[in-house]
């Protein structure tokens, strides 16, 4: 805008806001997802996050959140929505894609046979956990078919750390700080990094330097880093990257509100979140990946509680709020939450609450109706002597046009062509497309093959918004 502005001819220039009546109560949105009826973890408003109606902040659209974790499979759910992320796997063996490092953080599959590892463990099938936690954000709603996503019109970027036998300390630690805008040696920049940074990862160790450096990093840039709290059923402060300053630590509940049995708990955990039975994407495939076995499962663990906090936080990011990720922190540490019956000490504040964070940051009023407006993609452009009320529009060349699209990229419909929502301003170089693989085949939770949608529909014209229920 400030290329434009700097236009002789132009007058002054502002985002064209889109205006709407005042709610009467909450928008009621009926998602045509088949699945959707079986995610109590959103809807139930006690012991899920009740992330419904206006408190899903126009569902997340294009905030991005970076899934640092065992990369992705295109699943048909998801994919279109997704940005364009990166492989730190150093290890050509651990990454099972023949080299170390690159643009393509696609899950290779992370099966070891018995002991390959050296730790004595019995052998193990592929967990798909990348694809896995980026569903409870991401999976991509009223597309008829499958789940939907916490904030379903997020822009996920998958990370690559873990692998096979799991994820190096460096490795890791370099993910964070490129997740965050940070410039890491031998790697392209991302240039619009992640406000949100998921680490559904731990292991049994101090915090070390490494992770608190590159945290402090991540911080330093605006980005705020959420972690699971471990599934020890023991002290989250023997886990790192729990135990580490300065990130959002989660725990995990169950339907009846309660700790689950193997969440880790103690002081170092701020909040806890559903993650016992959580329906997610995943893969039927028991070593490498098979595009056509994309599947829906039932997950449990801290893994999948971390994710529906980092969606939530990722929601009050949305164009037209103006909130920063500081405020949003804030607002985080001073919000209400559901009540958790913790059989510890202590399991967190209690169980994170969609409308109580939306309503602590100001993106809802006391009676829950949104309090923010929306710019458009447009640019509205005074032109010099133009009569009082008159304007026009004017394309801004290829810079301010960059500038507009990273400020108000969220505003567009999201996925409306069933193409891939990953545009050139945010591509990394050499990384694959974000598109439905063509041999593609989903299979329900009866095992059922499901027909893959190619067209997400249009959300209503002209406001851009669910309609009220009844509403003409």
């Amino acid at each position: 805008m400030a290329k434009v502005a700097s236009d002789p001819d132009v007058a002054s220039v502002e985002p064209d806001y889109i205006n709407y009546p005042a709610a009467e109560g909450d928008i009621t949105f009926q998602f045509n997802d088949p699945q959707y009826s079986k995610q109590w973890n959103l809807t139930n408003p006690t012991t899920g996050v009740q992330n419904t109606g206006n408190a899903r902040l126009r569902r997340g659209a294009y905030v991005k959140v970076a899934v640092l974790d065992t990369g992705y499979v295109p699943h048909p759910d998801l994919v279109t929505g997704m940005a364009n992320g990166y492989d730190f796997i150093s290890d050509p063996l651990s990454a099972r894609d023949g080299n170390g490092r690159d643009p393509n953080p696609r899950d290779e599959g992370d099966y070891a046979p018995y002991n390959l590892c050296k730790d004595q463990a019995n052998a193990h099938t592929s967990t798909w956990h990348g694809t896995s936690v980026a569903g409870i954000i991401g999976a991509r709603g009223n597309n008829g078919m499958g789940m939907v996503g916490t904030a379903d019109l997020a822009r996920v970027q998958p990370v690559r750390v873990l692998g096979r036998c799991g994820g190096r300390t460096s490795d890791i630690a370099d993910a964070i700080i490129w997740a965050a805008g940070g410039h890491v040696d031998g790697v392209p920049d991302n240039t619009y990094p992640a406000k949100i940074i998921n680490m559904s990862i731990g292991t049994v160790t101090q915090c070390p330097a490494a992770y608190q450096r590159a945290i402090n990093i991540a911080r330093s840039k605006g980005a705020i880093v959420v972690a699971a709290a471990g599934n020890g059923n023991t002290e989250a402060s023997k886990y790192a990257p729990a135990n580490c300053m300065g990130v959002i630590t989660v725990g995990a509940t169950t339907k009846a509100g309660t700790r689950a049995s193997f969440s880790n708990y103690g002081t170092r955990v701020n909040i806890s979140a559903p993650g016992e039975d959580i329906l997610t994407l995943s893969m039927n495939s028991l070593d490498r990946p098979d595009n056509t076995k994309f599947s829906y499962d039932y997950e449990s663990g801290t893994s999948m509680s971390a994710p529906h906090v980092s969606a939530l936080l990722a929601q009050q990011l949305v164009n037209g709020t103006s909130m920063t990720t500081k405020q949003v922190e804030e607002a985080f540490t001073l919000m209400g939450t559901n009540r958790i019956k913790c059989d510890k000490y202590f399991c967190g504040r209690g169980i994170i609450n969609s409308f109580k964070l939306a309503k602590q940051a100001g993106n809802l009023d006391a009676n829950g109706r949104v309090t923010y407006l929306r710019p458009r993609k447009t640019i509205k452009v005074i032109s010099k002597g133009l009569s009082a009320g008159a304007s026009n529009t004017k394309i801004a060349d290829r810079a301010a046009a960059d500038e507009a699209a990273e400020a108000t990229a969220e505003a567009l419909t999201a996925g409306a062509n069933g193409e891939s929502l990953t545009g050139d301003y945010d591509r990394i170089p050499g990384a694959p497309a974000m598109e439905i693989p063509e041999d593609a085949q989903v299979y329900d939770l009866n095992g059922d093959a499901e027909p893959i949608t190619q067209d997400e529909p249009l959300v209503t014209n002209p406001a851009q918004k669910p309609r009220e229920v009844n509403e003409q």
